[in-house]
């Protein structure tokens, strides 16, 4: 399975993804963790063990299926299949100490009229596809849906090939992860909408091309949103605290983004394994400034752990320049106690 994943604000991004399952065979224990790090893990582990893992493909993605023609209708995707996203979308808020977002009707409405814009004209996958830039409007959607499908599609962008199915969870880890981002190495975008600290709602559409293409919508660019005071001065990947051993791997960028502090140039990024007492060097580090600012950062670094050692129950350091430093312990998802 191959997915990829596109994401355009003020700059634009496009990542690939496979998705990797991690054995689940790795308990907590209780000499390697404090009483509250081993409170939070059982938390996440136990939320984590609720999420959907059903698979979606063409036949069992819709509660209407969408039609390309006269009548023009989007379609409506099965409830089970929107609730699932958000609820990915909402544990790993939690997992960074953001709030959850709200999925109004109307959010989901506009994302799917934007997927199905995008399946209709079987867009390519490339940045073209946000805001559908450079496509003609097909004769059966009228302006008013096409206007809605370039806004909608302004957000995070997935294609599926081969008509492949796929979890709401692989799609949302997707864009998570954000590796491989060919709108530039260590760009990060797709996170940073995930992880805004002024959203508060979001949107999910998806539609199948004729060409065998998944165009999945994540609709969360509003300006009531980008007018909001951030919740949080500062989110880090991997988050504060205690995080998911299956999420870090030295292909995944890590990143930092602050809502209130401005870095300019490049700062050197250090890692050290309190755990062994070693010191590593983090490596490709990017300042994309503010780039994310519809997601309310004004400052975002990127960085790759370089040679770090990523072991699971192992606490670690990260230090940002002379700017920011903040630890957390490795932990397993999809451990059970």
């Amino acid at each position: 399975m191959k997915i990829k994943a596109a994401f355009l604000v003020l700059t634009a991004s496009v990542a690939i993804f496979s998705y990797t399952s991690m054995a689940d065979t790795e308990q907590v224990h209780a000499a390697k963790y404090s009483k509250s790090e081993i409170k939070s893990v059982r938390k996440f582990q136990r939320n984590y063990r609720l999420l959907s893992k059903k698979k979606y493909n063409q036949t069992n993605l819709y509660e209407v299926t969408p039609n390309f023609g006269e009548p023009f209708n989007p379609g409506k995707l099965e409830p089970a299949y929107v609730n699932a996203s958000m609820n990915y979308i909402n544990y790993y808020r939690s997992l960074f100490g953001l709030p959850s977002e709200s999925n109004p009707d109307k959010d989901n409405i506009d994302a799917q009229i934007g997927a199905a814009s995008l399946a209709s004209v079987n867009a390519n996958i490339d940045l073209h596809a946000h805001g559908l830039l450079g496509y003609k409007r097909p004769t059966y959607i009228d302006k008013h849906n096409w206007d809605t499908a370039e806004s909608a599609t302004l957000g995070n962008i997935n294609f599926l090939e081969n008509n492949s199915s796929a979890t709401a969870g692989e799609i949302v880890t997707d864009l998570l992860q954000d590796q491989n981002n060919l709108a530039g190495y260590g760009n990060t975008g797709h996170r940073a909408l995930l992880l805004s600290a002024k959203a508060t709602h979001m949107g999910i559409g998806a539609a199948y091309g004729n060409n065998g293409v998944m165009y999945s919508v994540q609709n969360g660019v509003f300006a009531d949103d980008i007018l909001r005071k951030p919740v949080k001065s500062s989110v880090t990947y991997p988050s504060k605290f205690v995080f998911p051993y299956e999420m870090v791997n030295k292909s995944t960028p890590w990143s930092a983004y602050f809502a209130t502090k401005t870095i300019n140039g490049t700062p050197k990024v250090y890692i050290r394994d309190l755990t062994t007492k070693k010191n590593y060097r983090g490596n490709s580090v990017h300042n994309f400034k503010n780039s994310y600012f519809s997601d309310g950062y004004s400052s975002a670094i990127t960085f790759y752990p370089g040679k770090t050692k990523l072991v699971n129950t192992h606490k670690y350091q990260v230090k940002i320049g002379d700017y920011y430093s903040y630890s957390f312990r490795l932990f397993r998802e999809k451990g059970r106690n």
